[in-house]
């Protein structure tokens, strides 16, 4: 009971409303399975899990920023050498469609009802996992940052 406990306290209502997204919408993507080309091109496969990996993301910054205008907060922005490690993973992705389809890549995929799923439901869930994460590379590493949507992004550090 007291694990619980701490679990809900852990998460904020906004991450509730995500999960609650997640369980929604992945049994919901068994619906839109006939609507994939039978067999589906290994471009499109790329292309759509990372779109979709956006989007989710995207979702979530556009609430943020809904949020923070109404209780703005003093808090100015701060400057990092770090990106987003939920937006680079969707935009390798995307270049990765893009590469695919420049080379003429003609593989094709069979996505059963379950797999096509089971691809949604993982996405989503890995979107959710990585949202706070961000690459560093002054030093190098992965590390924690919650409130990296006010982060401003430098390239190399300023001389002090």
């Amino acid at each position: 009971m007291e694990y619980q406990v701490a679990v809900t306290q852990m998460m904020s209502r906004a991450e509730w409303i995500e999960v609650l997204a997640i369980v929604i919408i992945a049994p919901a993507s068994w619906v839109a399975w006939p609507c994939l080309p039978a067999p589906t091109p290994l471009w499109l496969v790329v292309l759509c899990v990372s779109a979709w990996l956006l989007l989710q993301s995207l979702a979530r910054d556009v609430a943020i920023l809904v949020r923070s205008r109404r209780a703005p907060t003093p808090e100015p922005g701060r400057e990092a050498q770090c990106f987003c490690l939920e937006s680079t993973v969707g935009l390798t992705g995307v270049i990765a469609g893009a590469v695919l389809v420049g080379l003429g890549c003609s593989t094709r995929v069979n996505i059963s009802h379950v797999a096509f799923s089971l691809a949604v439901t993982a996405t989503m869930a890995l979107c959710f996992g990585i949202k706070d994460l961000v690459i560093t590379w002054n030093p190098l590493g992965l590390r924690r940052d919650q409130d990296h949507l006010n982060l401003i992004v430098r390239w190399k550090s300023k001389a002090k």
